[in-house]
């Protein structure tokens, strides 16, 4: 029997504490012949490829055709020309602290529309910052890979932005998110804060990376622990 496909979820928790989970798929409990390509909201989520119109009139959406070509000029000069005449670029309304996002199933990018403020300079930088994920999960042909890692930082190097970090420092707005739902892993004791509830078994990625070369393990997953007992275990976090 072949072994299960599992997409992976980094997640960087503020504080002392980092924590991450490995997350089983949905395809692997349907047919294991059935392709599976991970999505990417910085590894995230899954996105499925949106119609234009749709997107843009239901999610605050303004597609940038000026943006979109210059992207696919340089992919071109990369020989990268499947992902150039797949790739778009939109101004996302609701973006507020994010400057930016890439979604690797959909070769989209969305840029926060607080950046103009900044032109020229940051558009351009956090429009660069966004196409080296794509490039790079591009290139990794659905291998796992970290997404500020080596990948990422060689495809920042050729787009002309070597040294990028993995965030902005823009005094843009802050939106405070709280934690509905935690969970612990009982073997190294961290807390994993979530918005929404786990639906597929996890376990802890540092664990999983550290013990058992980077694979999944039903040796560390995850338990669900109350909101109480993880405001004493971890108070740092924005707890309902």
């Amino acid at each position: 029997m072949k072994n299960p496909k599992y997409q992976q979820l980094n997640l960087s928790l503020s504080g002392s504490l980092f924590g991450g989970i490995y997350e089983r798929s949905r395809d692997s409990r349907k047919s294991q012949n059935r392709s599976y390509s991970p999505g990417a909201l910085f590894d995230l989520f899954d996105i499925t490829r949106p119609s234009r119109k749709k997107v843009a009139r239901g999610k605050g959406l303004k597609f940038d055709n000026e943006l979109t070509n210059r992207c696919k000029e340089k992919l071109k000069s990369m020989r990268l020309y499947s992902l150039a005449s797949d790739v778009n670029v939109f101004w996302n309304l609701r973006l507020t602290s994010t400057a930016g996002l890439a979604y690797h199933d959909s070769a989209r990018i969305d840029l926060n529309s607080s950046l103009k403020r900044f032109y020229p300079e940051e558009p351009e930088r956090t429009l660069m910052h966004e196409l080296a994920h794509l490039i790079a999960n591009y290139r990794a042909s659905g291998s796992r890979i970290q997404p500020h890692g080596v990948e990422w930082q060689k495809a920042c190097s050729e787009l002309g932005i070597p040294g990028e970090k993995r965030c902005h420092d823009l005094p843009l707005a802050i939106r405070e998110v709280k934690r509905k739902h935690a969970y612990r892993c009982g073997f190294c004791g961290v807390v994993v804060p979530r918005v929404k509830k786990l639906t597929r078994d996890s376990a802890c990625y540092p664990c999983c990376h550290k013990h058992n070369n980077g694979n999944y393990s039903r040796r560390f997953l995850l338990e669900k622990i109350s909101i109480t007992e993880a405001k004493s275990l971890a108070p740092q976090h924005s707890w309902i």
